[in-house]
């Protein structure tokens, strides 16, 4: 029976988050597949290896939302570390961490596709991991010929005191009140900062979404579901963050070399929820054919059936697309359907022909051309590098 090995835990379990509970869900996932781990939940690792015997850890190995001095200690002692906090100070340590970059072009896909054209994006610039959405977001907005303010505010996880917590209304309110309806904004920090941007929006009267469409950070599922609005948000795998940094771990205690670069995990998709369901256009022909498109992008639509819907002519309808969005409507109708697509290939097993029919193209070879067309890869790749197959139930 092969020795087993004992593997610290430390994740900061005492807060109430997925980014670390869920993260422990993952690692826990990968032990019992194992089945030779033995996990210590210790958040004080660092300490417990400076005082262990020389020569003698107590651990094999540790997965860590990791400090500077764990990572110190674990390298003294000879013990691999898998880090998994993307803004942690400790530099240089294996490490798996979600794909930032991609939330924030994901995020900027969404309310670009809602027809907006104004936009504001709240971050932190003392966090890596927040400025890296901004500016992921920022550059797709660009991208699209619109522009955006980014805003900084004085974030942290809890306020520390009277005057930390009005200094963060301030700020916050100052930089709603700027805002010219419709917006589109993204908050590249928490979900408990984006339930702060509702509050605020509605002491000032603007509406969440018809006036401000908002997508948060981290799809925290207990503050984007309640009170309403619920939140759309970009939600992280972080499960299979814990599985990878477990299953990467494994290999540096089997003696392997460590990785040259993180294991950068993409979204596993946008949790489209009442925040963002608006579509912000001032053209009432192109904002009914988008309401229609929306509701019927499952069916095999031509751009004739959706004139005739809307009771416009075709002429009308597609000048009058291009010079609100920039788009033609069946430009608008593959985009749509591409979405849908994507939702039924990162939430479901469903084999690939079964969701063209699902999303309204004819067959699979029209879902896997326009798929490429849009995407930049086939529906398989795409749903393969989201993971989907991997996770339990």
């Amino acid at each position: 029976m092969p020795k087993l090995r004992r593997v610290a835990l430390m994740l900061e379990l005492n807060w109430p988050f997925d980014r670390h509970r869920v993260v422990f869900v993952g690692t826990q996932r990968y032990a019992q597949e194992c089945g030779r781990w033995q996990c210590v939940i210790d958040e004080i690792t660092d300490e417990t290896l400076r005082t262990s015997r020389k020569g003698f850890p107590p651990y094999d190995g540790v997965i860590s939302r990791a400090p500077v001095r764990l990572a110190e200690e674990s390298r003294r002692c000879g013990v691999p570390l898998v880090n998994v906090w993307y803004s942690s100070p400790a530099k240089g340590a294996p490490a798996v961490y979600p794909d930032f970059a991609a939330a924030g072009r994901l995020a900027a896909e969404h309310l670009l596709g809602l027809g907006l054209r104004q936009f504001a994006c709240l971050s932190a610039s003392r966090e890596r991991a927040f400025v890296l959405m901004a500016s992921a977001f920022q550059a797709e907005v660009r991208a699209a010929g619109c522009n955006s303010q980014v805003i900084n505010i004085p974030w942290q996880t809890a306020p520390r005191g009277t005057a930390s917590w009005l200094r963060f209304q301030e700020v916050l309110g100052r930089s709603i009140e700027s805002w010219t309806p419709p917006i589109g904004v993204y908050v590249a920090l928490n979900d408990m900062t984006a339930r702060h941007v509702v509050i605020q929006c509605s002491n000032r009267g603007l509406r969440v979404p018809e006036d401000v469409a908002l997508v948060a950070g981290i799809n925290e599922p207990m503050l984007c579901l309640h009170p309403a609005p619920s939140l759309t948000s970009i939600a992280i795998p972080y499960e299979e963050i814990g599985y990878q940094a477990a299953k990467m771990l494994d290999a540096l205690m089997d003696g392997r070399r460590p990785p040259a670069e993180p294991l950068l995990l993409p979204p596993v998709g946008l949790a489209a929820r009442q925040s963002t369901n608006c579509l912000a256009v001032e053209d009432p022909t192109v904002a009914a054919a988008l309401q229609f498109l929306v509701a019927n992008s499952h069916r095999k639509i031509g751009v004739p059936e959706l004139a005739a819907a809307i009771h416009t002519s075709r002429r009308t309808l597609e000048r009058r697309f291009v010079a609100t969005i920039g788009r033609t409507p069946a430009q608008e109708i593959r985009r749509l359907r591409i979405e849908r697509a994507k939702r039924h290939l990162t939430d479901s097993n469903v084999p690939i022909k079964t969701v063209a029919h699902m999303v309204g193209f004819a067959n699979g070879q029209q879902l896997y051309d326009a798929f490429r067309q849009y995407e930049g890869m086939s529906p398989a790749q795409y749903r393969a590098a989201r993971g989907v197959g991997r996770r339990p139930g």
